[in-house]
């Protein structure tokens, strides 16, 4: 089929190659993985697709909070915060098939895109209060990934193509944070790079 659109959905299913301590508390260790994309050109063998990636998380975590007050003032104390970020991606992606037969694709390709997100927290403190911070500033990374990807037609017809997908990948943000200084606002987790291995399930139409 020349062109085809599909949706690949996880919930958890990654293992990161970075391991989590107190800066980094391990995002994207279990997030929710929503990619959407669509073939703009093939040849039968090669695709080339536009995506649209959106990946988001919420980790919780017990530990000292600061707020930080007028003149340079501060305050610490023992919280339970509920720390979110986001991330939304668009970007191109190419997959080359080196096997096809009796409606199996299985194929590899590479990916790249720019993405943009938020991070927010939800902060409870030893009385119970609860209080909402958002992010001072947007937060975005360079998206790169290394896929192998297997395809079954499901029902094919003279003029589509409906199949199920499996997807294993290789993804990144290797520079992952804020888009500018947030002084001393609240400027999302400490996290400033993700790296890791993960799957997709998917389905798609050929047409």
């Amino acid at each position: 089929m020349p062109h085809e659109v599909g949706f690949w959905f996880v919930e958890n299913g990654q293992k990161p190659l970075i391991a989590p301590n107190e800066t980094n508390r391990g995002f994207f260790t279990n997030p929710t993985i929503e990619h959407l994309y669509y073939n703009v050109a093939t040849n039968g063998v090669q695709s080339l697709a536009i995506f649209a990636e959106h990946i988001d998380e919420t980790r919780s975590w017990k530990g000292v909070w600061t707020n930080y007050l007028f003149n340079g003032r501060y305050q610490n104390f023992s919280a339970s915060v509920d720390e979110s970020l986001s991330m939304t991606t668009l970007g191109l992606e190419t997959v080359l098939n080196f096997v096809s037969e009796s409606g199996f694709r299985l194929g590899a390709g590479l990916g790249v895109g720019y993405g943009l997100g938020t991070a927010g927290a939800n902060v409870r403190d030893s009385l119970g209060t609860q209080t909402h911070y958002d992010a001072a500033t947007l937060w975005n990374d360079l998206l790169f990934t290394i896929m192998i990807r297997a395809r079954y037609s499901l029902i094919v017809t003279s003029s589509y193509d409906i199949g199920i997908m499996l997807q294993g990948r290789y993804w990144s943000f290797p520079a992952l944070g804020p888009v500018s200084p947030g002084g001393e606002a609240y400027n999302g987790p400490g996290l400033r790079g993700v790296s890791e291995m993960g799957y997709l399930l998917g389905v798609s139409v050929g047409f």
